[in-house]
């Protein structure tokens, strides 16, 4: 608001009685002007990755294009302070309804167990639109190994724009620790009705962690993958366990409509003896818009029947395993820790056909229609591949039976997830760039590489893209740098948010590093870019571990 403004007049009024003068003083106090009014737009972010066949694409941007995407005309807005770290991805609302008027609004949910709702375009003074506790009194976050220092929402949620409810599993503990999923309100944060319910799951199991012929879903595991909504069912999957899991829920009651244990009957083996995490990547199960859901799964067991280690799932809204195609080398990937679930998987859009890839770096194209179950060299599949023609040949020994497995890995890791626009595949690995792939005829073809590649230990990086229609695509990355718990680096650096010309990403638009005014927070590995209306929006953290209680942020990038 401008100061006062103080003006004086002379008035000066002739009568009969002659010439009067008058002097008077006039202050005006501007009146501070309303925010104007969010951009024209209609995109929505609901859920992770843009959709559920994880495209990762939004082609509803008709503001950002590769003309004014770069230094000088574009950069970091405005930050927005959070109470925790976001290892989950920002989700956004076009035009929603928050105490009497209209907001583009972005969400953050954080590792303290709160929920955000902030204006997307005008910062003000940082206040939030309404900020949400899912923790009762009592209750903190669970207390962290992985991540740290709070495990309380890690995974992304998932948004019903047609109910305006926010579905998310929270982690807390009172004591014990425990898993509770919520239904908010978008417009208010306030819980709906029969909202929250705990979380709890048991399957009839003999693997070690049984108890009289019962295994029990418990706090040990880490609810990682990003929720999934889809014909009325969330889905979401738990790993950091023995034996990864599978849950579904009604989302009109909240009520839980099916349960699947990776590998019930048999134990897992090696340095971290995984039998089958649901890890994705941080990703989320993938829908086919036919009632069917997708998973993978980490270095486990495989059997065929029971056990379903390092494999992609096809499974039904009661979460029986329909389909499977599970690697020839799933024994050497258990044997090594290669988890199949290292990385994501994303439809391929207009088509039936479903990539996914993880720690041994191999890309595996597969059909839904009929996945392929295990075949020698992978038969099976639509296509197999390498990122960036990298792979060598190795062995692997068998710490229980003394087994020897060899096969070909690749130099580089798959922890993200791929992007799709205009016929081009876009994927990252560890130590490594975004390649480029043509897609044509169900076949994936090798293309360009970005000039920047990722630094070793920062899992990679998952792109989005942005464009209107089929013009104007933008490539976006964020590198996470030295990421908060970095296994190696103890000190983290901050976040890189770069953008690359789609249709050839050899072309660089924009790097945040080259103005340290366009610094982002420390990176948070898995994390990736959203846009909206105008905007990049990615979560990072504004303080390092050295602080007891660190907060996380949301950056903001737009045209200046």
């Amino acid at each position: 608001m401008s100061p006062a403004q103080t003006t004086n007049y002379t008035i000066k009024a002739t009568g009969r009685g002659g010439t009067a003068t008058t002097n008077v003083t006039v202050t005006v106090t501007p009146q501070t002007p309303p925010p104007p009014p969010p951009p024209a737009g209609t995109a929505n972010v609901a859920t992770w990755h843009m959709d559920n066949g994880r495209s990762g694409l939004n082609d509803q941007e008709a503001i950002l294009k590769p003309a004014n995407v770069k230094a000088g005309s574009f950069g970091k807005l405005f930050s927005y302070l959070v109470d925790g770290y976001l290892y989950a991805q920002p989700l956004y609302v076009s035009g929603l309804s928050i105490g009497g008027a209209k907001h583009n609004v972005v969400f953050a949910a954080t590792e303290y167990d709160s929920v955000y709702a902030f204006d997307a375009d005008n910062h003000g003074d940082g206040t939030p639109l309404w900020k949400a506790s899912l923790l009762q009194p009592g209750e903190t976050p669970e207390q962290g190994g992985n991540p740290k220092p709070w495990i309380g929402i890690t995974s992304t949620p998932a948004i019903d724009l047609g109910t305006k409810t926010m579905y998310v599993v929270s982690a807390q503990q009172s004591g014990s620790s425990f898993f509770r999923l919520h239904a908010l309100d978008i417009g208010t944060g306030a819980e709906k009705a029969g909202s929250p319910v705990v979380i709890a799951a048991s399957v009839r199991g003999t693997n070690s962690d049984s108890a009289n012929g019962t295994l029990t879903l418990n706090a040990g595991c880490l609810q990682r993958t990003a929720l999934l909504l889809d014909h009325g069912t969330i889905y979401f999957g738990f790993s950091a366990c023995h034996s990864g899991w599978v849950l579904s829920y009604s989302s009109s009651d909240l009520k839980q409509t099916g349960v699947l244990n990776v590998s019930p009957n048999n134990d897992g083996y090696g340095a971290f003896g995984g039998a089958g995490g649901v890890w994705m990547g941080g990703g989320g199960p993938v829908a086919d818009g036919d009632g069917f859901v997708y998973v993978t799964t980490g270095n486990g067991p495989y059997d065929g029947s029971t056990a379903w280690g390092d494999s992609v799932l096809k499974l039904d809204s009661h979460l029986n395993v329909v389909d499977n195609f599970t690697p020839y080398d799933w024994a050497f990937l258990q044997c090594k820790d290669l988890d199949l679930s290292g990385g994501g998987a994303m439809l391929i859009p207009g088509t039936s056909q479903l990539l996914a890839g993880g720690k041994g770096g191999k890309i595996y194209e597969v059909n839904t229609q009929k996945l392929g179950g295990v075949q020698p060299n992978d038969a099976g599949a639509t296509q197999t591949l390498w990122f960036n023609n990298d792979h060598y040949l190795a062995e692997c020994t068998n710490a229980k039976t003394g087994e020897v497995y060899s096969t070909e890995i690749a130099g580089s890791q798959i922890f993200s997830t791929a992007a799709f626009f205009n016929g081009s595949v876009y994927l990252g690995t560890t130590a490594g760039p975004v390649q480029q792939f043509s897609y044509s005829s169900g076949q994936l073809k090798p293309g360009p590489l970005t000039d920047a590649a990722i630094a070793d230990g920062t899992f990679g990086t998952t792109p989005f893209i942005s464009a209107n229609g089929t013009t104007n695509g933008i490539l976006w990355m964020l590198d996470h740098g030295i990421p908060i718990q970095d296994p190696i680096n103890s000190t983290p650096s901050k976040a890189v948010l770069r953008a690359y010309d789609a249709s050839n990403v050899t072309v660089r638009l924009y790097d945040s590093s080259q103005d340290p005014a366009d610094a982002p927070g420390y990176g948070i590995k898995f994390t990736s870019p959203i846009v909206a209306n105008g905007k990049v929006f990615i979560g990072t953290a504004h303080d390092s571990l050295s602080s007891a209680n660190p907060q996380g942020e949301i950056d903001v990038y737009g045209l200046r």
